[in-house]
């Protein structure tokens, strides 16, 4: 079987002899891809510190709006748990500074709040926006090509309902106990905010029946955001999903595999229907996405079209069921040109050198299946595979900033490398997109629109601890004295924050002064005083290191529970930390008692959620400057301190994004 060849990190054009995997190891059925793909981590083009498209073709300076599009991509798999009632009981603040604008003094501090659009003191801060589009799409996008994450899994919780393993990147439109469709949000599955106000006159209507009240919109979207679910695919795609759907002008319908080759079938008609009626080209676009893990999915046509093999639980063709090792060079330097795929070595004596069985079933350039479990599989991927299968961090940057994106047919050369040609108009940047009717001869070539990049915001309310983005007492935004878990997050991240934060260049690995809370390991980490043996509050930020066994990560931080959770009741099926037999039972995401022997005893009741480093969103985050906004998943706040409480929940993520979207709205 073959799954990679000689490419950008392969030294020769053959396969390994006497002893190695080899090219025609891999695929039983003799299909040889020309390339790997060379993804985000291995090359310099993917570093954080830039940002754009590079053909030039960055829009102008944004003008003023009054219409905004909100797309939320949330997380729907089982590390999830503990979010919703946080984001629920967080989704008021922002509709109610959207609708009733705060009033500021002269020097632009707050006084008050509007009403009906008048300050009693002081001036508005913007003109309330009477035209709000706002939907969700997940981050489950199935397991395109591979046997995972099929759109026909069903809830273990409840066999009676879809898992949504697979929602394609649509905007989705599931609430209560069947999982019924919300007229409000019917037919294009988004809510749209449209009061009967002079402002609104002579507009056209929406394409969903139009909300004229607050709390009406507030309840509706907290049911949208409840019913996302949490039985979702694992490969979780949190980038790529708001990429297909609001940026990718020829979405596929489905990944067809055939030998050994991944292709992309048909167009989703769906998304392109929902994507008209959603996205208006004079809007402004905020996209909050909620993730408690870093992206794990494949570009299925990465590693010559093979990408896609990442996605099955057994690697296709393996003596063992696990993927194919790197050369020594990558577990100490990633980078180093000699890093690859034990799957390019010539020579017996190259391949004894640098692909060393990999004990205690580590054999013939494939790994140990304990260094491939499916849970990890797209952790460091360069380190221990020698390639990487994921799309770079630049294509989603360019999404976000250019006026032209490569359609399906023009992002990958001959190889599988990820090589854009930006050949098509960006639906993000254009006017009259298509519909579920256009043909796909008419998908790429779109008139531009108004629509300009400093109109576009990208939140990440993701794996970080809030600590390393707050102010700290006495540095002028936080008052002297203050405790340092009430002071209010940073406005904007500097350089200095961006590296305790990501290192140097994490995408390139080099984590040279990150925080250890963010770096990302299968093991304790060394940098911790808190071992796996110290007690589950030893860390304030994650508790205390963890035995993952190597089948999961160690936290970036844990947060309290709005309210525990009993894993032993059947509605909490397949989605509770601390059911008995689980990875994460007797961690500290779980409640303690004591036992008969006087001894402290875990217990099935979940108390604690947690959330991973979120490096690839947040490295997009850096790489967008002022148009992204940064906030931990862990709350600062998980109870309200006072009515109105800025820190609690994800208050603050909505109020860093308010602040900057407030600079493209009507005055």
């Amino acid at each position: 079987m073959v799954f990679f060849s000689a490419g950008c990190f392969a030294k020769t054009n053959s396969g390994p002899q006497d002893g190695g995997p080899g090219l025609d190891a891999m695929f039983p059925d003799g299909n040889t891809p020309l390339a790997d793909s060379g993804g985000p981590e291995a090359s310099a083009e993917s570093s954080t510190t830039e940002a754009g498209p590079k053909d030039g073709s960055v829009l102008p300076p944004s003008t003023l709006t009054n219409k905004l599009d909100i797309l939320f991509t949330v997380q729907n798999s089982a590390s999830m748990v503990g979010v919703g009632p946080y984001v629920q009981a967080s989704v008021q603040a922002l509709f109610d500074r959207l609708i009733n604008p705060n009033c500021l003094d002269a020097s632009g501090a707050v006084v008050g709040v509007s009403s009906a659009g008048v300050c009693a003191t002081g001036s508005l801060e913007f003109q309330p926006v009477t035209d709000i589009h706002v939907g969700i799409v997940t981050t489950s996008l199935g397991g395109r090509g591979g046997d995972q994450c099929s759109d026909t899994e069903t809830n273990p919780a409840n066999p009676t309902l879809n898992a949504h393993a697979d929602d394609h990147g649509e905007l989705i439109n599931r609430t209560g106990a069947t999982e019924s469709a919300l007229g409000d949000a019917s037919p294009s599955n988004f809510l749209a905010w449209f009061p009967s106000v002079p402002q609104n006159t002579g507009k056209p209507a929406p394409p969903v029946p139009a909300i004229g009240s607050e709390s009406q919109l507030v309840s509706d979207f907290q049911g949208l955001l409840a019913d996302t679910g949490v039985h979702g695919c694992g490969f979780t795609a949190p980038l790529e999903s708001w990429y297909r759907f609001l940026v990718q002008p020829d979405p596929y319908s489905s990944v067809t595999v055939t030998g050994s080759k991944a292709t992309y079938t048909g167009i989703d008609t769906t998304l392109l229907q929902q994507r008209h009626d959603f996205l208006r080209p004079d809007s402004a676009v905020a996209i909050v996405l909620l993730a408690v893990e870093n992206d794990r999915s494949a570009d299925p046509l990465s590693v010559g079209a093979q990408g896609w093999a990442f996605e099955n639980v057994t690697f296709p063709g393996s003596p063992n069921g696990a993927a194919p090792e790197g050369t020594i060079q990558c577990q100490t330097n990633p980078e180093d040109p000699s890093c690859t795929s034990c799957a390019f070595i010539t020579g017996a004596t190259d391949f004894a050198t640098e692909c060393p069985s990999d004990p205690p079933n580590g054999t013939g350039g494939y790994l140990d299946p304990t260094d491939d479990q499916l849970n990890v599989r797209f952790f460091h991927m360069k380190q221990r595979f020698g390639i990487d299968a994921q799309f770079p961090i630049q294509r989603y940057a360019t999404g976000l900033q250019s006026g032209t994106v490569p359609d399906s047919a023009h992002e990958h050369d001959a190889n599988g490398n990820y090589a854009p040609t930006l050949n098509c108009t960006n639906p993000l940047f254009a006017t009259a997109l298509p519909t579920s009717t256009t043909p796909a001869s008419g998908l790429c070539t779109l008139t531009p629109g108004p629509r300009q990049p400093g109109q576009v915001f990208f939140t990440v309310i993701g794996g970080v601890p809030h600590q390393l983005l707050q102010s700290t007492p006495g540095d002028g935004t936080c008052p002297g004295g203050t405790a340092a878990a009430d002071c209010p997050q940073k406005s904007a991240l500097s350089a200095a924050d961006w590296t305790t934060i990501l290192g140097a260049d994490p995408l390139n690995y080099d984590f040279t002064g990150a925080d250890f809370h963010m770096l990302e390991s299968e093991t304790p980490r060394a940098q911790s005083t808190c071992p796996p043996t110290a007690a589950d509050t030893c860390d304030p930020i994650n508790g205390r290191e963890w035995t993952t066994n190597k089948s999961d990560l160690q936290f970036a931080c844990i947060y309290q529970l709005a309210a525990p959770i009993d894993c032993t009741q059947a509605a909490n099926t397949g989605a509770c930390a601390c059911a008995t037999g689980a990875l994460d039972a007797n961690t500290q995401l779980c409640q303690r008692t004591t036992g008969a022997d006087g001894g402290s005893e875990y217990t099935t009741t979940q108390i604690n959620g947690q959330a991973y480093p979120t490096i690839r969103a947040l490295a997009l985050a850096r790489s967008l400057g002022s148009q992204a906004i940064v906030s931990s998943i862990c709350p600062i706040h998980v109870a309200e301190s006072t009515p109105g409480d800025p820190l609690y929940a994800y208050r603050p993520a909505f109020t860093a994004l308010l602040d900057r979207v407030g600079t493209v709205l009507v005055k």
